[in-house]
Order: structure tokens, then C-alpha cells, then sequence
């Protein structure tokens, strides 16, 4: 119980940093202290954790693979975990292929590297936008 008989549902360390961004008087400060441009990257970063997650849990299944043309470091971290720059050769499950960038989180175990094979699944909230689910072995 709660202090006024509020049961408090439990929230994952990701939820709770959203609220504390974006919701209530801490999403108030927030904005009154933080600058947009830097409240921005924050979101961001909340928002490439997240997809990192659902792709992690299983929730999003793999619907294309891709070969690793070119890793650039963005400088950012998550948890340690670095944001870098993919540049891929998609082949989706039905054939269709092309290229693209993607900016993702990635573990720091496990970064990609030119000629690596990796998994790529559609995002739960924008469908026709790829995620990274992991290197493929």
C-alpha cells in the first residue's frame, strides 16, 4: 500500500524513466530545467531502449536479415551500451532487398562489424520501420 491506500502497480526501470521525463511535476522541472535539444536526446535514447527491449523479450520476431556494410559510433550510451550507425543490405523474409541506415542501441558484447549478419524485425509502434534484433549466427 501506497501512503494514502494507492496500491502502486511495479514499473520497469524504462517506464519509470519516461515518467520522470515526460509526466507530473518531474516532467514539469524537466522542462523548465533541461534544455529541448537535450530533452530530445534523452527521448530518443529512451525510445532506441525500449525497441532494444521489446526485441530482447521477444515480442518483435525477426522479418528480415542484413549484412553489415559499415559501423559508425555516434558517442551516445545507454547503460554503457553504445548507439551506433548501420549501414545494411536488407533482404526481407520475401525476398525483397535494398540498403539502409539505422541508428541503434547495441551490447557492448556484441557490436556489429562490416560482413556480420544480423536480424532485423518490424517495430511494434511504427510497423514499417526496421529494429535491430541481434547478430545472426
Amino acid at each position: 500500500m501506497g501512503w494514502f491506500g494507492k496500491k502502486k502497480k511495479p514499473q520497469n526501470a524504462l517506464e519509470q524513466a519516461d515518467n520522470l521525463m515526460n509526466k507530473g511535476l518531474s516532467g514539469l522541472l524537466m522542462k523548465s530545467a533541461v534544455s529541448k535539444e537535450n530533452r530530445d536526446r534523452i527521448n530518443q535514447s529512451l525510445e532506441t531502449a525500449k525497441q532494444a527491449q521489446m526485441a530482447s523479450s521477444g515480442i518483435v520476431s525477426i522479418s528480415a536479415t542484413a549484412i553489415v556494410i559499415s559501423v559508425t559510433d555516434t558517442g551516445k550510451l545507454i547503460n554503457f551500451d553504445p548507439i551506433v550507425v548501420l549501414v545494411l543490405d536488407v533482404t526481407e523474409n520475401d525476398g525483397n532487398t535494398y540498403q539502409t541506415t539505422l541508428e541503434t542501441l547495441v551490447s557492448k558484447i556484441q557490436i556489429p562489424r562490416a560482413g556480420d549478419r544480423v536480424g532485423l524485425g518490424h517495430n511494434p509502434a511504427n510497423p514499417s520501420e526496421l529494429m535491430y534484433m541481434g547478430l545472426l549466427p
